[in-house]
This record gives structure tokens, C-alpha cells and sequence, in this order.
């Protein structure tokens, strides 16, 4: 397979917009970091990718609400001296009154909105600041512009992102670094996040 020295990571690969976009950057000639829990779907997708754009796919199966493997998913971003951009797109929600839902989920969302988006760009940031190269996308929603009585938790995670993002942005902007950073807010469409949030189409 061809080897490129452009390299981009993206969390939640395995369906949804994360595939979407290592689709995307395959074409555009990036060879891939590939993290999400499903490894079956990770295969797939790197076959998928090698077979229609020639890209080198790297897999990493990792669960990014346990600090183990948030731990290994850091390391590999520090130490990939090459990475050009990362997508921090890993995400799931939690419907239902606060007070009625499950705390494990919601303290799971918390972990994979927050602190592993936090976790990640620290990591990735480094190296890109060094170089003075580089772009981070992190992946939020217009849902993070809104209070929406059942679903509070992940507005304000989204709202999170947002607000980090934009601090980031003004960071970097006052230092003079050339590393862009930006968060994408998508609307709301049915897709496979809605069912496994168990919401009605």
C-alpha cells in the first residue's frame, strides 16, 4: 500500500460521521488512525478504505471512557510525529429526566465528551504546536446552543466543547501558532446514535 506522510486520527470511526470522515480524508490521500470500540466495523472500514483509495489503516480498539485505554489512545497520539489532524468525534447521548436515568451512563458520556476530548487534544496538541502544524476538529452539536429538558447532560457536554474550542482557538490565535482548531456542531438527523439512544423515529 502507498505510504504517505500525512496522518489523521479519528475517534468514533466505526459508523456516523467518524466514518464519514476517515472516508473523506482517505480520498484526500491521509493515512488513517482508526479508535472506536467495535473492532469488527474498524476492519471493515480499513479494507474498505485500502481497497478504494490505497490508504494505510491503523486500528486501535479502545473504549475512551476508561482511562486505560484513554491512557493507550494519548500515547499513540504523542508519539505520532507526523499527525496532521485529529477528529475528536467519539460520542453517544443519554435521554431521559436526569433524575430518572441511570448515573453509570451519564457519568460515561461525561467522560467520553469531556475529558477524553480534553485528554486527546492535549495530547495531539503538543506535537502540533511544536511543529506549527496541524488541525483539530472537535465534533459538538447545535445542541449545545440550546437547554432541552431531557436530554440536559449532553447539551451541556456539547456546550462544553463548544466553549473549550473557542478558548483554544483564542489561545492559539494569541501565541501566533498556525494550528487551527474548530468544532463542528451537526444538526439533528436520524442515524444510528438515535437508535442506540433508544429514541423513536
Amino acid at each position: 500500500m502507498a505510504q504517505t506522510s500525512r496522518l489523521a486520527a479519528v475517534t468514533g470511526a466505526s459508523s456516523g460521521i467518524g466514518a464519514a470522515f476517515a472516508r473523506t480524508l482517505a480520498a484526500r490521500g491521509f493515512d488513517l488512525i482508526l479508535i472506536a470500540r467495535r473492532k469488527d466495523r474498524l476492519d471493515d472500514l480499513a479494507g474498505e478504505l485500502a481497497a478504494k483509495h490505497d490508504t494505510n489503516s491503523e486500528i486501535l480498539t479502545a473504549d475512551l471512557t476508561l482511562d486505560s485505554d484513554l491512557a493507550r489512545v494519548e500515547d499513540r497520539l504523542r508519539a505520532a510525529s507526523t499527525l496532521e489532524l485529529l477528529v475528536n468525534n467519539a460520542g453517544f447521548g443519554v435521554g431521559g429526566a436526569f433524575a430518572e436515568s441511570q448515573i453509570t451512563a451519564q457519568d460515561a458520556m461525561h467522560r467520553l465528551h469531556i475529558l477524553a476530548t480534553l485528554r486527546l487534544t492535549h495530547a495531539a496538541l503538543q506535537g502540533m504546536v511544536a511543529r506549527r502544524a496541524g488541525s483539530i476538529i472537535n465534533v459538538a452539536s447545535v445542541a449545545g446552543f440550546i437547554v432541552s429538558p431531557g436530554a440536559l447532560s449532553y447539551g451541556a457536554t456539547k456546550k462544553w466543547i463548544n466553549t473549550f474550542t473557542e478558548g483554544l482557538w483564542l489561545e492559539l490565535r494569541a501565541a501566533g501558532s498556525p494550528v487551527r482548531v474548530q468544532a463542528l456542531c451537526p444538526g439533528f438527523t436520524y442515524s444510528e446514535f438515535h437508535d442506540v439512544a433508544a429514541m423513536d423515529r
